[in-house]
């Protein structure tokens, strides 16, 4: 039988997206990128206790959120990609001090991608009845 996500994780990623864009209007680029990352690992951590499933690490909850829930069909594989490519982006700025400085308008696709992956967890939540 399914868990039930955990309510701070789907508090956690509403707070993390409004502070993405709070940021990204302020010009904090690399900031709002990691709030945007977050809001996608709490939403995809909440959609993986649905299915039974915890983690341990950043990495152990990508590599679930595809074995779990992309692969079986359950949700596109687009969204899997942007789970990627939010964490590459934000490891990159937070852990790489020689990476070149983010891009505005990269910054705006990954909290927009996040807008876009929060939205499709909220709405398999809510058909799986999690919600």
């Amino acid at each position: 039988m399914p868990g039930r996500p955990r309510r701070y994780r789907w508090r956690e990623q509403q707070t993390d997206l409004a502070a993405a864009r709070s940021l990204l209007a302020l010009g904090h680029l690399r900031v709002a990128v990691s709030r945007a990352y977050y809001a996608i690992f709490h939403s995809a951590c909440a959609a993986l206790l649905w299915v039974g499933v915890e983690h341990g690490r950043h990495s152990g909850a990508q590599s679930e959120f595809g074995e779990f829930l992309v692969k079986p069909g359950i949700l596109e594989p687009e969204f899997g990609r942007l789970y990627v490519k939010a964490r590459e982006a934000r490891e990159e700025q937070e852990y790489d001090l020689d990476a070149a400085p983010l891009a505005a308008q990269d910054a705006v696709e990954i909290v927009d991608d996040a807008e876009r992956f929060v939205s499709r967890i909220a709405q398999y939540l809510q058909q799986a009845g999690a919600v």
